[in-house]
């Protein structure tokens, strides 16, 4: 696995770690924050690379900042 690989496998579990820690389902997440539910597991599974806009707005609907949201990555 490359790294392109190996980062969006790491976003992807920080980002259901993060839903997890907001109580939320992948559904919940979709409706309250204006996603599609194929786009967001996609990004959950590491098999989508997500544009700057849709990472600020995950980060925003997680309760972080960018930085938090990509820190260790």
């Amino acid at each position: 696995m490359g790294t392109d690989e190996q980062f969006l496998q790491k976003l992807g579990r920080r980002c259901r770690a993060l839903r997890h820690e907001s109580g939320l389902s992948q559904l919940d997440m979709v409706r309250s924050h204006d996603f599609s539910l194929s786009h967001y597991q996609k990004i959950e599974r590491g098999a989508l690379d997500p544009r700057v806009s849709t990472l600020r707005k995950l980060a925003k609907a997680y309760g972080v900042s960018l930085s938090e949201l990509l820190k260790g990555l």
